[in-house]
């Protein structure tokens, strides 16, 4: 099949990079960057991985044939209260069954940008295709801070690997946000990082969970490189390394154990466009993993792909097939017993212009979820049921996932659904990829939670920060009205900026106006945002969310009379467009602020939201 590997392309603008996500299937496209044109034909490959983002980007990327054209204005960074405004992604159209690839987007390499230095003009837009405008403006988009990519070799299991836990130097160390109850708050609109503040590259990945610890796999810019990263409670994240490094382009990689073999066995699409199927195992889940070799499937190529395991211990794969043409048909396939090779194939879509297919299972029905082929756009999620997974069962048709006011899975495209199980049920949350952050859905990742009605028939509600009781197999919303001890307090700072008052912090918004507040202030060291709670209470955790302009080094500090201080963290490690969400000891305070000791970049430091809890 004719699909394009999502890869990054790494621009430094004065360091400072812009998101540029290539597209996932697509043939002819063209895309301008601010500062040069660089164009591809006959099938470009879309890029896979991360690119840290920043910068301002007027750059805009030609849709192809795919019925529309993408205005992707980027999201500014830099200078103080800078906006520029994205645009929203273009529809483009829905691709109708046999019609025309959408453009995937060429091809991009790069790495993370380093943190730091001016913040580089967008440019002007380039011609190749209309801009639209709309949607929510961004407050200067995100500039994600970037660090070394991290590069080659194979790391060996217990090989290079990032500090784990919280990275906190100095106070007390948070305890990994997870409440003695179980609960951990996911946060979406904002980037993900691991423990050294590098941004986390999993684009088109999976998650998995082995002895106890959760492990996230993607690929590095390029998708040569494979990555993994660990993490006990979702929340903060540990770099693994490198488990595998491959001679071709590979993206959609996943992972799964073999219960019989005792081997981690790794699914690549491997060599980009019109991919094969490869394999490589390991004995840990970090690897290093040895690569077996790559085939065919059924004498033809494929396109996206993902594992998925039954409770018989039985592998499927999903995958888009190329028999019929680029993006024609997609299918699911049974493993062999020891996961390396193909055993019988279950049964063939003669679907044309979808990809990203994944699996899941509730309550006996098996969940065939796709994505339409649209290049780097987000996309509509659909899924088709059936109740076994034999050569003879009848599948659905395949029915619309409900995403309440957004016809775009809220502006992704779906990569898998990961469930949570315990003695209180089992949640199951869908993982998309936000190729081109608009306005203010920001970050390159989307966790929400299905609910699902009588019939089976999941929806997936917008949530900016959600509850997740791992151990429990529960979810909640996370009701900030009466939680957030800090809402509507009295907010004062060392230093604001008129526009962008200390007020702005404990302001009440939502996912859909949260960027319209923030404080910034004075573009020096040190600075200091202080929350009063009106009167002495317990509190044991502090919710950040930073705008572009963020701290570098920075404690969180209680008082009961706003001049005596207790440090309860303190970190060296901050990034654009990230949340801090820690927890410390019960303590009794009125007073809490964020002292800042170390900018991030050269403007001030700015803060969306302050919270203050106690979650005991």
């Amino acid at each position: 099949m004719k699909t394009t590997p999502k890869t990054h392309l790494l621009i430094l603008l004065l360091l400072v990079s812009t998101p540029i996500a290539a597209g996932c299937s697509g043939s002819n496209a063209t895309s301008t960057a601010a500062g040069g044109t660089t164009s591809s034909t006959g099938g470009a490959t879309g890029a896979g991985g991360q690119l840290a983002t920043g910068g301002s980007t007027g750059g805009s990327l030609a849709g192809g044939t795919s019925g529309g054209s993408l205005g992707t204005g980027g999201v500014a960074t830099g200078g103080a209260g800078a906006t520029v405004t994205g645009g929203a992604t273009a529809t483009g159209g829905t691709t109708s069954n046999g019609g025309t690839t959408p453009a995937g987007g060429t091809t991009r390499t790069g790495g993370r940008t380093p943190t730091g230095g001016a913040t580089g003009d967008g440019g002007t837009t380039a011609t190749g295709g209309t801009t639209r405008t709309g949607g929510i403006a961004a407050t200067g988009g995100a500039t994600v801070t970037g660090g070394t990519i991290r590069t080659g070799g194979t790391t060996l299991a217990g090989g290079t690997t990032a500090t784990g836990g919280s990275s906190a130097s100095g106070g007390t160390t948070g305890d990994g946000g997870v409440a003695p109850t179980g609960w951990v708050t996911i946060h979406n609109d904002f980037f993900w990082y691991d423990s050294t503040g590098l941004l986390i590259q999993v684009r088109s990945g999976a998650l998995r969970q082995f002895n106890g610890i959760y492990y996230w796999f993607g690929s590095q810019p390029g998708g040569i490189d494979q990555t993994c990263y660990a993490s006990t409670d979702l929340l903060h994240w540990t770099y693994k390394g490198v488990p595998l490094v491959t001679a071709k382009l590979c993206d959609r990689m996943d992972v799964l154990y073999n219960d019989t073999t005792q081997q981690y066995v790794m699914f690549l699409k491997y060599d980009g466009d019109k991919a094969s199927f490869g394999t490589a195992t390991a004995s840990a889940p970090e690897g290093p993993y040895t690569f077996l070799g790559d085939v065919l499937v059924d004498n033809n190529y494929i396109g996206d792909m993902s594992m998925w395991k039954d409770d018989d211990g039985t592998a499927y794969l999903a995958y888009v097939w190329d028999q019929a043409g680029p993006n024609r048909q997609h299918a699911i396939y049974k493993m062999s017993a020891d996961y390396l090779t193909l055993d019988t194939r279950i049964h063939l879509f003669d679907v044309p212009s979808r990809e990203a297919p994944h699996m899941f299972k509730r309550n006996g029905t098996y969940y065939y979820g796709v994505s339409e082929t649209n290049g780097i756009k987000p996309s509509p999620t659909r899924y088709y049921t059936a109740t076994a997974l034999t050569v003879t069962a009848v599948w659905s048709d395949a029915t619309m996932l409900v995403t309440p006011g957004s016809s775009t899975t809220y502006e992704t495209q779906c990569d898998f659904v990961f469930p949570f199980t315990g003695p209180q049920g089992t949640v199951y949350m869908l993982d998309a990829d936000r190729w081109i952050p608009t306005g203010g859905f920001q970050g390159d990742y989307l966790w929400l939670p299905y609910t699902f009605d009588t019939a089976g028939n999941p929806t997936a509600d917008y949530y900016q920060d959600w509850d997740l009781n791992v151990a429990a197999g529960t979810w909640r919303t996370f009701d900030r009205s009466t939680r957030d001890l800090a809402l509507g307090k009295t907010a004062t700072a060392s230093s604001a900026n008129a526009a962008n008052p200390a007020s702005s912090v404990t302001t009440d918004t939502t996912y859909q106006n949260y960027t319209s507040t923030r404080w910034e202030s004075s573009a020096s060291d040190p600075q200091w945002i202080m929350v009063d709670l009106g009167s002495a209470m317990a509190i044991d955790r502090v919710i950040l969310k930073w705008y572009t302009d963020y701290a570098k080094a920075f404690k969180i500090q209680v008082s009961t009379d706003s001049t005596t201080w207790t440090d309860v963290f303190s970190s060296t490690v901050g990034a654009s467009y990230s949340v801090t969400d820690e927890r410390f000891a019960s303590t009794t305070a009125r007073y809490v602020r964020m002292n800042g000791t170390q900018r991030g970049n050269a403007n001030g430091y700015s803060l969306f939201a302050f919270m203050v809890l106690n979650d005991p």
